[in-house]
């Protein structure tokens, strides 16, 4: 046999690949890939988290400045700014009592909140079936001249507490209802804790970030 033609088939046969070297590069790449794949997903979890997180705040921060705005109403316009001699009462439906009832999971008062006369407000936790938070949180709100069942609206889902409010009077102490008259509140604060709906992602076990939001108003009472 010619030895040109033996070296001729050794450089051919050197220059292919062995089928286990073919299934080494594929492992390789599927590893590869698979660290990718898993790397792009916790991204897009992060993300996701984030945005929700973003989005509890926004909420919770959008309740907060519409409860304010609404405790800045109440009791307004008040019996003292009517003419005494037109026989104007608290039961007018031009007038507002200011607070009716209050509680650390619902308070119900009276004011002109939007502009269009007296209203009623009714704002309210209310629990699940299975009687524990997360909470809802209810508003709903109903002419004073009209009055009934007001129909309820969810402002806010995902609240971990029920006690939202706390009162306290003139001198700054706080509000006992056991023994001292509504009409001795003067400030109300507010307290938000409201979970995430999607967990954290950068711990080992799942966790879901809270917001909290504390605030305190003075009311016309």
């Amino acid at each position: 046999m010619h030895p040109g033609k033996i070296e001729n088939r050794g450089t051919l046969a050197e220059c292919g690949f062995s089928f286990l070297e073919l299934v080494l590069v594929l492992a390789i790449l599927t590893i590869i890939m698979g660290i990718v794949v898993n790397g792009i997903m916790q991204i897009q979890k992060k993300s996701a988290s984030d945005v929700n997180k973003i989005g509890a705040a926004q909420e919770s921060r959008q309740f907060m400045d519409q409860i304010l705005r609404d405790l800045r109403q109440s009791g307004f316009p008040s019996l003292a700014m009517f003419d005494p001699t037109a026989g104007a009462t608290n039961s007018s439906n031009y007038v507002a009592q200011g607070l009716i009832s209050f509680s650390s999971t619902a308070i119900h008062f009276e004011g002109d909140v939007d502009g269009t006369g007296v209203s009623e407000v009714y704002i309210q936790a209310v629990l699940p079936a299975s009687g524990s938070c997360p909470c809802t949180v209810q508003r709903g709100t109903v002419l004073k001249s009209t009055g009934g069942t007001p129909a309820y609206y969810t402002e806010l889902d995902n609240v971990m507490s029920q006690n939202i409010f706390t009162a306290y009077k003139y001198d700054g102490t706080a509000y006992n209802a056991g023994t001292d008259s509504i009409s001795l509140i003067k400030n109300i604060g507010i307290t938000l804790y409201v979970q995430s709906s999607t967990p954290e992602v950068t711990q080992s076990v799942a966790t879901y970030p809270t917001t909290t939001m504390v605030s305190e108003v003075r009311i016309n009472n």
